[in-house]
């Protein structure tokens, strides 16, 4: 969502209309053709990503999973939350919550906003004081620490812009780093919008996303953060699984659930360009390898 309005030829064209697809298009070919140099380099990856393959889904498909929809933690209306602890009914504690703002459900987050009903639940958003959402009471990064190491996380990404972050650690070491520079580009038309009423926040993304860790990795935190004084980073149904994915019967490793976006590289320092860059060049290589 945005806070306020920012205005770059970069950020213009990750926003474009989607009638603009052409002109997306060639940018995208720009990027593969000058990024050559880094496709040729190996990636110390540890976190393959995809999204859902449908344009509706606020939910991860796979099972055994602990899911928080953050409705019945907010006990105080909408506003800034401290050491929230999460609990499965079935798996016992998942984790705790270091600081987060939940923002009362709107077009632009929580999954189970309805358009035409009075608005129900809450979202958790990231953004800067005082200017973000909440204002004063903004939170601009919130930690998720989970009580076992983990092999999958995943999240609804609503009102998506180009200046969300997700960084994963493994006790204090980062593993991965994602930062989503690229990926309204590399969404369909048909991701643009709420689910819900495609009228509302039509120029912005929605869409279900699944990062899988690696054979032998793990993740013990994970950091959500804005790098924009303008923007916010809404999400919802946060989801996670201490099993790597083809642990229980019947699942494939090979064959990951959702549209393959590429692989997450451990971070280095000022590469969060080269980051996103990396991802556009393996889902270009690989864009007509998508799964449901």
């Amino acid at each position: 969502m945005k806070v306020h309005r920012t205005s770059s030829p970069f950020s213009r064209l990750l926003l474009a209309p989607r009638h603009q697809t052409g002109r997306i298009r060639v940018y995208f070919w720009l990027v593969l053709t000058s990024a050559t140099i880094l496709a040729s380099q190996p990636l110390n990856a540890t976190l393959i990503l995809t999204y859902a393959g449908s344009t509706t889904a606020v939910n991860s498909t796979i099972s055994d999973t602990a899911v928080i929809d953050f409705n019945a933690l907010t006990t105080s209306g909408a506003g800034a939350y401290s050491n929230v602890t999460w609990t499965d009914p079935t798996l016992g504690n998942i984790g705790t919550i270091d600081q987060v703002y939940m923002q009362y459900a709107n077009q632009y987050g929580a999954a189970n906003y309805t358009v035409g009903t009075s608005p129900t639940g809450y979202y958790p958003v990231q953004s800067d004081p005082p200017n973000g959402v909440g204002y004063s009471q903004a939170i601009p990064v919130t930690t998720l620490t989970l009580s076992t190491p983990s092999a999958y996380f995943g999240l609804w990404w609503s009102a998506g812009d180009a200046h969300n972050v997700l960084t994963f650690y493994n006790g204090n070491d980062p593993i991965a780093q994602y930062s989503t520079t690229t990926l309204p580009g590399l969404l369909p038309d048909s991701y643009f919008g709420n689910p819900q009423n495609y009228r509302h926040d039509s120029g912005e993304p929605f869409a279900f996303l699944n990062f899988y860790a690696l054979q032998g990795e793990q993740f013990t935190k994970v950091v959500l953060s804005n790098n924009s004084t303008a923007t916010g980073f809404e999400s919802d149904n946060w989801t996670v699984r201490a099993k790597a994915y083809g642990y229980y019967p019947g699942e494939d490793p090979q064959n990951l659930p959702g549209v393959l976006v590429g692989t997450v590289p451990v971070p280095e320092p000022s590469t969060t360009t080269a980051l996103g860059l990396s991802a556009l060049v393996i889902a270009g290589a690989l864009a007509s390898r998508r799964r449901v």
